[in-house]
């Protein structure tokens, strides 16, 4: 389990001015919701912030320390549910922290890590990859850092799915069993280009 302290300061004023404001003395805007609590605005540190998510992989579970004027007053645990970047320069925006509980199961993404080099491969496939995550409930204590899937097996026109994954122990697939993971595709052949006849002119 990746667990990451972070502290944070409670917001009391919203909207594009004062988020403005924070961005430029290197915070950002957040808030923590959750189905058993009012939402809380908050400030992050971005350096603090970037580094502990750095060190942490994925997924990490936060333990917020919210403080005013110095003190600090509770401990929010939560998960990071959005990071919003700003397209043009990679500048983070806002974040989203949800609320958890250690003993009620959690949906996630968690990475997948392809390993194994395709049969398929030899014979003129082209290994493909359709998704890279895998949805899946889970204790927030029993969260995998990544899920490894095995592909060498796979031939020419095979692919792999959900349904085929061995998941790690406490988590359960949270989406279709049906979609696939990976494939092996056929190259494209070329295809013959037919040129029409041109019909030579008899000399007058």
């Amino acid at each position: 389990m990746n667990k990451v302290t972070l502290n944070v300061e409670q917001r009391f004023e919203t909207g594009k001015g004062p988020a403005g404001r924070l961005r430029a003395a290197g915070k950002a805007p957040a808030i923590y919701y959750g189905k058993k609590t009012e939402p809380m605005n908050l400030i992050v540190n971005i350096h603090e912030f970037q580094r502990a998510v750095e060190k942490s992989g994925s997924n990490p579970l936060f333990d917020l320390r919210v403080s005013a004027d110095g003190g600090t007053e509770l401990t929010l645990l939560a998960l990071l549910k959005e990071r919003q970047i700003r397209p043009v320069d990679g500048s983070l925006v806002h974040l989203d922290f949800v609320q958890v509980f250690m003993d009620e199961p959690i949906e996630v993404d968690v990475p997948i890590e392809f390993t194994g080099k395709p049969l398929g491969l030899e014979h003129g496939g082209m290994f493909q990859i359709v998704i890279r995550d895998i949805r899946v409930l889970c204790l927030p204590g029993e969260i995998p850092d990544e899920i490894v899937v095995d592909v060498s097996h796979l031939e020419r026109g095979h692919s792999i799915h959900v349904g085929e994954v061995t998941l790690p122990a406490g988590a359960k697939p949270a989406m279709d069993l049906g979609i696939a993971l990976a494939t092996v595709i056929a190259p494209k052949k070329d295809e013959a280009v037919d040129v029409p006849e041109v019909a030579e002119e008899t000399p007058k």
